[in-house]
């Protein structure tokens, strides 16, 4: 089993909830977070301000949605192509996932344990 966490743009959300749906991927929890990765993110107030308020306003997080998801081994490569073929403009800040595993899982409501579980 593996632990898949996505961070991509809020404005593609739904798109990427919706086929995840379609390719029966259903049980996720999602966030709303501020980060922000290696691009560069300038902002500025339009006021004329100095060159030190600037480099402030350079470091600013950004809003980002983050899909956790735990997923069977044998579906890894296809939940990685859905999430891809959505989020992937080819541009800066499309987003990040991040693969690990995971030793056990126990549904407390039955107690089925590992693949049993997520099912």
């Amino acid at each position: 089993m593996k632990n898949v966490i996505v961070f991509l743009r809020p404005n593609c959300y739904f798109k990427t909830k919706e086929a995840l749906n379609e390719k029966r991927f259903f049980a996720m929890n999602t966030k709303e977070v501020l980060g922000r990765g290696r691009e560069h993110v300038s902002f500025t107030t339009g006021e004329g301000n100095n060159e030190a308020d600037d480099k402030i306003y350079s470091r600013t997080f950004v809003a980002k949605k983050m899909i956790n998801i735990v997923v069977t081994d044998d579906r890894l490569d296809e939940l990685i192509d859905v999430i891809l073929s959505v989020n992937s403009h080819g541009a800066e800040g499309d987003g990040k996932i991040f693969v690990t595993p995971v030793d056990s899982c126990i549904r407390i409501h039955t107690g089925e344990t590992d693949e049993d579980a997520l099912i």
